[in-house]
């Protein structure tokens, strides 16, 4: 069962007996949902919808990029987050650091790590064969997608850059302008490079055929990728999972080098209000929302951490109820305030996406997935036909104390937080959302109304929603909300930025609800604010 709901449940909900899957792009869910029907688990699932998203979202993810992903296996009883993290080629020499970060083009790309993130997880955790997993990623390349209103907004606000590269311009354009919406994109090139992979395996895409080719054309268009880079594999990494609660609810989200800390840290500054306060529709509610995201931002900018010192790490105010509560204290006596900041973030404007898959055994994934800025480089792959990620774009280029220094080999900072809600010992939703820094104040909206307002999922994540930076300013869809809010936020110092009702900046929640006690079905949400969709299997 599919619905679309009304303007304040603005959402596509999807509800079934034997599973989940909720991403950006029907064509995804669709791909997740075939595994489960063949008899595929959640990680089969996830993948194919993941390789998947690549294809039919190329704005936001594909092989060029970087993926993260939130795992639980339910017979186990163990989550784990899997850090698929890109890696800055070794051939960098920070003494020649650019003064600022490179945006565009081939020399902006780190060492994509999808293929191998994507590949680890379905050789060690999938089913079903490789070559069926991949297949409707590989389908939907090679017989085409229609272009939605969402991406020909987006080609074409880009059309000039994009306009640079023949590449793009063979599957993009047509008479030198780009595709218009209800058009089909067809990606001869990608379909070709996945089907290579389906037949030699994924690795072939840093050691083969495939991984050949990259260097090839690293060396022609000069980019900084080499054979060195290719064949040191970047696996992902298995880390322990950030934990928090939240009103009594078990909270496991994504560590550094992701932002699951500033969303432990915003849930447990709001947890020292009483409920009834946190309605952001609301004067005082969107006042503690709008403080709570100023302060926990700024926290994450004063306090970076590296994923590999993490867990020796002593400071991990971040997750601390005390410092939340002295937090909430201030938040309580003060409606304007700054704070000196000793670090200052790379700018992350990225564009990235998000899946949540459950199968009828209670595993869960959740992965998100990025090329960084919308089209990542605006470069793709001569002959394989996906767009290089720019990641070079996420590092830090002057303090060379920042965690995140542009230095060989490194891994860029990242603002994912894939989430898993636990109640009563049991999963109950698993969320996630693409948007950068609007990822953790996304989220923390969406289980706030959850939790605190009892409102169900589908009208929880069409709410109207707003993001506060860590400089004060507040984007927000203006028009969702009363003058009072609008007033009262100016009043307590915010640069009020106005955007679009279910506005495409601020996130895209994809969520699915997992049964508890008598309830049968799966819940699944895809946010309208994308172009996605929820679905769960027919049948097994």
């Amino acid at each position: 069962m599919v619905s679309k709901q009304g303007d304040h449940n603005h959402s596509f909900s999807s509800k079934s007996p034997l599973g989940m899957v909720s991403t950006a792009s029907t064509y995804a869910t669709e791909a997740g949902v075939q595994m489960l029907e063949k008899g595929g688990n959640a990680i089969d699932a996830a993948v194919a919808a993941a390789f998947c998203l690549g294809v039919t979202e190329p704005q936001a993810s594909g092989l060029g990029g970087q993926s993260m992903a939130l795992v639980y296996f339910a017979e186990e009883n163990r989550v784990f987050a899997l850090d698929g993290s890109s890696r800055a080629p070794f051939s960098i020499q920070p003494s020649k650091n650019p003064q600022k970060p490179v945006n565009v083009g081939i020399k902006s790309t780190t060492v994509p790590s999808t293929p191998a993130t994507l590949g680890y997880m379905h050789e060690k955790y999938g089913k079903l064969p490789f070559e069926t997993v991949i297949e409707p990623a590989i389908s939907a390349a090679k017989n085409g997608f229609v272009v939605s209103s969402l991406l020909y907004k987006l080609l074409k606000k880009n059309e000039k850059t994009l306009a640079k590269d023949s590449l793009i311009v063979k599957n993009f354009f047509t008479n030198n302008k780009v595709l218009k919406k209800g058009n089909i994109i067809r990606q001869p090139e990608l379909a070709e490079c996945m089907m290579q992979m389906s037949r030699a395996g994924w690795m072939d895409f840093y050691i083969g055929k495939i991984g050949n080719d990259i260097i090839k054309d690293m060396e022609t268009r000069q980019g900084l990728i080499n054979a060195a880079d290719l064949s040191q594999i970047p696996f992902p990494v298995e880390r322990e999972v950030l934990s928090g609660s939240y009103r009594g609810y078990d909270i496991f989200t994504f560590p550094p080098p992701g932002a699951g800390r500033v969303l432990v840290q915003l849930l447990n500054i709001l947890e020292n209000f009483p409920s009834e306060y946190l309605n952001p529709e609301t004067p005082i509610g969107a006042i503690i929302f709008a403080l709570a995201f100023r302060f926990a931002l700024t926290d994450r900018q004063k306090m970076p951490i590296h994923p590999d010192f993490y867990l020796q790490s002593v400071n991990k105010y971040m997750s601390d109820k005390a410092y939340a509560k002295d937090l909430a204290q201030r938040i309580y006596e003060i409606g304007k305030f700054s704070l000196q900041e000793d670090f200052t973030p790379p700018p992350l404007s990225g564009e990235t996406t998000h899946l949540s898959v459950v199968d009828k055994e209670g595993n869960a994934v959740g992965i998100t997935q990025s090329i960084e800025l919308v089209f990542g480089s605006k470069t793709m792959a001569d002959g394989l036909g996906f767009f290089y990620n720019n990641y070079l774009s996420a590092f830090e280029y002057k303090n060379m104390t920042h965690p995140y220094y542009l230095l060989p080999g490194g891994k860029p900072w990242s603002s994912v937080a894939p989430t898993l809600i636990f109640e009563n010992g049991k999963p109950r939703y698993l969320l996630g959302s693409p948007g950068s820094a609007r990822i953790s104040t996304a989220l923390t909206q969406v289980i706030s109304r959850l939790i605190d307002n009892n409102e169900d999922m589908a009208t929880a994540i069409a709410a109207p929603r707003f993001h506060s930076s860590h400089t004060g300013k507040l984007i927000i869809e203006q028009d969702r909300f009363d003058k009072e809010v609008i007033d009262a936020l100016k009043q307590t110092g915010f640069e009020i930025n106005r955007k679009d009702s279910y506005s495409f900046y601020l996130g895209c929640v994809q969520g699915v609800q997992v049964p508890i006690n008598n309830e049968k079905d799966f819940l699944g949400v895809a946010d309208l604010r994308r172009d996605g969709s929820a679905k769960g299997p027919n049948d097994l």
